[in-house]
């Protein structure tokens, strides 16, 4: 974690040096964010509105299964003040899109700032600034998009500027399929109460890894068991039911088991269907 700090400490203090240098607001851009509030108030009267400054990409860095890059946006709040930014990401390649959403917490010194989260495991290629959303405490938008976005986002503003980043993990394709479950055991089968129970499965990940397996048994009164399996190595995952769990007799078979990878695909498999079935049980007596 001190690294990270380190790291965002060093990324923010860039950012704001950029920050320092960023253009004034063109007049074009300032005219239409006060018309745009203008309307929308339906007085017939100018008033200041928000306007966009600009935006910075930079200071990404890796943290686990994260990929974190840091952004910075310039924005005037208008006499109503800001609420929040919506800034939106676009890799072109494959339509994927990553937000972030600033708010007061996040702003020092001119700057709203922080960490957009993706996972290391999303597809390389280069995202372009697509879309940045203020709204003020009055609950009024102000929006932009890509001038090539314009046509379908009629209530959008074209964006002044542009900004991005590139990721370049070496991953080609996303990963759209859920880990597959394999066979389901446990040991003892027949033990005393307050005993501990080992479970095993086999679970399976095409491309982003296994990230979570959950796995739910309960006996004939409903009394529910639950268990997270860690990694044990050759796709082998297992996790050891406590004694505290076991102190009611009975026969307790397997009710779900869930799988999740590392992009958040997942899959419920339910006792009786799928890989195992109803037979999966432990007996305490």
């Amino acid at each position: 974690m001190k690294k990270l700090y380190r790291m965002t400490g060093i990324a923010a203090a860039a950012v704001l040096a950029v920050s320092a240098s960023f253009p004034s607001v063109p007049v074009s851009a300032e005219e239409t964010g006060t018309q745009a509030l203008a309307e929308a108030d339906g007085s017939g009267m100018v008033q200041q509105g928000m306007v966009l400054g600009a935006v910075a990409a930079g200071g990404m860095t890796a943290d686990g299964k994260d990929l974190k890059i840091y952004v910075a946006v310039q924005a005037f709040p208008g006499a109503a003040g800001l609420d929040h930014i919506n800034v939106q990401f676009r890799n072109l390649e494959n339509d994927r899109s990553v937000t972030k959403i600033l708010r007061d917490k996040d702003y020092s010194n001119g700057v709203y700032a922080g960490w957009i989260t993706m996972s290391i495991y999303e597809p390389a290629g280069n995202y372009v600034l697509d879309k940045v959303i203020l709204q003020d405490n009055n609950g009024e938008y102000l929006k932009y998009c890509r001038a090539e976005d314009r046509e379908e986002n009629d209530k959008y503003q074209t964006l002044p500027f542009t900004a991005g980043f590139a990721v370049t993990n070496g991953v080609a394709a996303v990963d759209e399929t859920a880990p597959v479950l394999g066979a389901v055991t446990v040991s003892p089968v027949q033990a005393a109460k307050e005993s501990q129970i080992t479970v095993t499965a086999a679970v399976a990940d095409d491309f982003s890894g296994v990230d979570t397996v959950a796995v739910r048994f309960e006996n004939e009164n409903g009394k529910a068991v639950s268990i997270n399996l860690d990694y044990q190595g050759d796709m082998l995952y297992s996790g050891t039911i406590k004694k505290s769990q076991t102190k009611e007799a009975g026969t307790y078979r397997i009710k779900r088991v869930s799988v999740a990878d590392n992009m958040g695909n997942s899959k419920v498999y339910n006792g009786g269907d799928g890989p195992f079935a109803s037979d999966v049980f432990f007996v305490i007596q």
